[in-house]
C-alpha cells in the first residue's frame, strides 16, 4: 500500500518571517535598553577591587599593543577569549578607569538575561515563546542586594562564562542539521576553554555524553547515517579540549601570559557534608533566595518570594529528567513532538554537573565561592521557562506569572535604589597623588586597584612575602614587567588593612624608610632607593 504523505507546511515568504519577527527584535532591544541602566547602578554598589582592576588593565594592555598580553601572569582563570575582548571594547570608549569594571558587569548581567529567555522560547512561537522567555527573566531579574550581588555583578569569574554556552545552545536549537554546526559547536567550545576552563564541565561534558547516548539511541532504533549529527557534535566537544590545550601551549611560547595552577581537587570525604551546607545556600544566594544571610525584613520578604524561582528550577531538572527516562523506552516510530528535548538535557546536566563538581572539588569557606557555581543561575532559568511556559500558559495562569514579575520588578527597583560605593582604595589613590608618589609597592589588594583608579598615572606592583620575612613580586594578576628596574623605580611600600604585607617586612627587604605615613587603616612607607632592586627574585 502506498504511503500518503501530509501535505509540509507552506514557506512564508521573507518579508512575512521578518515581519513575525519584528515584535521580538524591537522588544529584545526595548528590554535591553531599560535593563542595562538598572544593572549599571546594581554593579556600581560592589566596590571594584583588585580582581576586575587586573582586568581592566590586561584587556587595555591588549588594546594598546601587548595583545597576548607577554609579561603578564593571570590569575588560574585567563577570561582570555571570553570576557577580555568585552573588556577591550569598552575602554575603546570608556577610556581606563574603575567604572569600566561595573560597564562590563551590567552588560555581562543584560546578555544572560536575554540569552536565557531566547533560550527559554526555543522554537515556541506567540504566546507560549513569549511565557516561556518572560519565565526565564523574570527568575534572573533581580539580583539580590549583598552578597549575590558581588557574585554576580563584579569582576569577571566564572558567571560570564554562561554567555558562551547559551549561545551554543541557541545554536543547537535554531540552526538546521548542517554539517557547519558541529565544527561551529567544536570552535565555540575550544575558543571558549582558552578563556575559562569551567566551560568543560558545564559545556563539554554535557554535549558529549548527552549527545552520544542520544546517537546510540537513534543508530540502534533506526539506522546509524540517521545518527551523524549526534554523533559529530559529541566528537566536536571531545576534540574541542586538545584544541584549546595547543592554544594554551601557543600561547606562552609565543611569549605570551603565564597562568597559575589552579586549587580545584578533590576534597576529603570527611568535608562533603559542609561542603553540601554550603553549596545548598550558595545555590539559594544565586537566586536571591538566601533568607539566612540577608538583614531586614525587607530583604527576607524577598528572598522567600525569590524561593519560587528556585523550586521552578528544581522541578524542571526533575521534569526534564523523567522526560529522557522515558524516552529511552520509546519505540522508534514515536513522533518527533514526543522525542526529548536536546537543549532542555543539556541544560539539565550542565547544572547537575556543575553543582557536583562544585561539591566534590572545592574546601568551601564561605559563599563567596559560588562564583564557580554561578552559570546554575542562567542555566536553571533557561531550562524553567522551557519547561514551564506552555504549562502555565495552557492552565491560564498568566495573572499568576505578571504578579510575580511585578514582585520581582519592585526587588530590582529596591536594589536599584541602593547606594553606590566608590572603588575600594579611591582615598588612598588620592592621597599618594597629592603627596607626589607615582610608582611604588603594595599588596594585591592595593596594587592594581590603585593603578586603576588613577588610569595608570600611579603605578603600583603587587608584592607578597616569600615565606622567610622579606617580600617578593607576587605573580597574580600582575603585569611583570613593572618589576624590571632598569624600565621602572619604585620607592614607597603601601600597607594595607587587609594583613598581607606587614612593615617588618618592608623593613626586612628594603632597611629604615625615610618617612612613614599613617594615612586612614593604610601605612605608607617612604624610601630614597629603587625597591624593585631589593625584590626576592
Amino acid at each position: 500500500m502506498r504511503t500518503i504523505e501530509a501535505p509540509s507546511t507552506p514557506r512564508l515568504p521573507a518579508r512575512w518571517r521578518f515581519r513575525g519577527r519584528l515584535p521580538w527584535v524591537a522588544g529584545t532591544v526595548a528590554a535591553a535598553i531599560a535593563l542595562l541602566p538598572c544593572y549599571l547602578r546594581v554593579a556600581g554598589t560592589v566596590p571594584v577591587l583588585s580582581d576586575g582592576a587586573g582586568n581592566a588593565l590586561q584587556a587595555w594592555d591588549m588594546w594598546h599593543g601587548n595583545p597576548l598580553l607577554h609579561g603578564w601572569w593571570v590569575t588560574d582563570v585567563s577570561f582570555y577569549t571570553t570576557e577580555l575582548p568585552q573588556y577591550a571594547l569598552v575602554e575603546i570608549v570608556a577610556g581606563l578607569r574603575p567604572e569600566v569594571v561595573h560597564i562590563c558587569a551590567a552588560i555581562t548581567y543584560t546578555l544572560l538575561v536575554l540569552l536565557a529567555a531566547f533560550v527559554a522560547r526555543g522554537r515556541a512561537r506567540g504566546g507560549e515563546g513569549l511565557v516561556r522567555a518572560l519565565l526565564a527573566g523574570g527568575i534572573m531579574l533581580a539580583p539580590q542586594p549583598g552578597a549575590p550581588t558581588w557574585i554576580l555583578m563584579s569582576s569577571p569569574d566564572h558567571v560570564g562564562t554562561t554567555v558562551p554556552i547559551l549561545v551554543l545552545l541557541l545554536l543547537l536549537d535554531w540552526a538546521k542539521p548542517r554539517w557547519w554546526v558541529p565544527v561551529a559547536a567544536g570552535i565555540l567550545l575550544a575558543w571558549s576553554i582558552v578563556g575559562d576552563p569551567l566551560v568543560l564541565v558545564i559545556g563539554v561534558v554535557p554535549v558529549a555524553a548527552v549527545c552520544l547516548v542520544r546517537g546510540c539511541l537513534t543508530a540502534w532504533r533506526t539506522a546509524p547515517r540517521r545518527a551523524w549529527l549526534e554523533f559529530s557534535l559529541a566528537g566536536a566537544a571531545v576534540l574541542a579540549v586538545p584544541a584549546a590545550l595547543a592554544v594554551d601551549r601557543v600561547i606562552p611560547a609565543l611569549g605570551g601570559f603565564a597562568t597559575n595552577k589552579g586549587v580545584s581537587g578533590l576534597v576529603p570525604f570527611s568535608v562533603m557534608p559542609h561542603n553540601l551546607s554550603l553549596t545548598g545556600q550558595s545555590v539559594l544566594s544565586l537566586f536571591g533566595a538566601d533568607a539566612v544571610g540577608v538583614h531586614g525584613g525587607t530583604q527576607r520578604a524577598f528572598a522567600y518570594i525569590h524561593l519560587v524561582g528556585v523550586a521552578l528550577v528544581a522541578v524542571a531538572i526533575v521534569v526534564t529528567g523523567w522526560r529522557f527516562a522515558r524516552s529511552l523506552g520509546a519505540r522508534s516510530g514515536q513522533s518527533r513532538a514526543g522525542q526529548p528535548d536536546l537543549v532542555a538535557e543539556l541544560l539539565a546536566v550542565a547544572i547537575v554537573i556543575n553543582v557536583i563538581a562544585f561539591i566534590a572539588t572545592f574546601r568551601l569557606a564561605n559563599i563567596y565561592q559560588a562564583h564557580e557555581v554561578g552559570p546554575v543561575l542562567a542555566l536553571g532559568a533557561a531550562l524553567a521557562g522551557r519547561q514551564f511556559g506552555g504549562p502555565l500558559l495552557r492552565a491560564r495562569l498568566m495573572p499568576v506569572l505578571a504578579a510575580g514579575l511585578a514582585c520581582y520588578a519592585v526587588m530590582l527597583g529596591f536594589a536599584v535604589a541602593r547606594p553606590q560605593t566608590p572603588p575600594s582604595n579611591a582615598t588612598l589613590a588620592t592621597w599618594l597623588a597629592r603627596h607626589g608618589l607615582r610608582d611604588g609597592i603594595a599588596g594585591y589588594w592595593q596594587a592594581t586597584s590603585v593603578t586603576l583608579d588613577t588610569g595608570g598615572t600611579i603605578g603600583m606592583g603587587p608584592v607578597t612575602p616569600d615565606g622567610s620575612g622579606r617580600l617578593a613580586a607576587r605573580h597574580w594578576e600582575a603585569d611583570m614587567r613593572y618589576f624590571n628596574p632598569a624600565a621602572h623605580s619604585a620607592n614607597f611600600l603601601v600597607l594595607g588593612p587587609d594583613g598581607g604585607v606587614s612593615q617588618a617586612e618592608g623593613v626586612a627587604t628594603f632597611g629604615r624608610p625615610v618617612r612613614v605615613y599613617r594615612y586612614q587603616d593604610y601605612t605608607i612607607l617612604v624610601w630614597q632607593q629603587n625597591l624593585l632592586r631589593k625584590l626576592v627574585s
